[in-house]
């Protein structure tokens, strides 16, 4: 058993404002293969990037958890 984050909800944000994940990485400075690589929890995203995308994706504070801690659990 493992634990993922699950940032399903992250990816339809920055799919809603800004349509790809192209030009939400340019503003974040990451290429669009690290944004994927985040979001696909193959590594984490870091303090200041999640700073940074709350500003750009307007989170409210109490809405980080559910965009970047959502844990999935997956049975091997």
């Amino acid at each position: 058993m493992f634990v993922i984050f699950n940032h399903e909800r992250l990816e339809q944000r920055i799919n809603e404002m800004y349509s790809e994940l192209g030009s939400f990485g340019k503003l974040m400075g990451m290429t669009k293969q690290k944004i994927n690589s985040r979001l696909k929890s193959a590594t984490k995203f870091t303090q200041s990037e999640i700073e940074k995308a709350v500003d750009l994706l307007k989170i409210n504070p109490e809405e980080i958890p559910a965009y970047f801690f959502e844990v999935e659990v997956c049975r091997v």
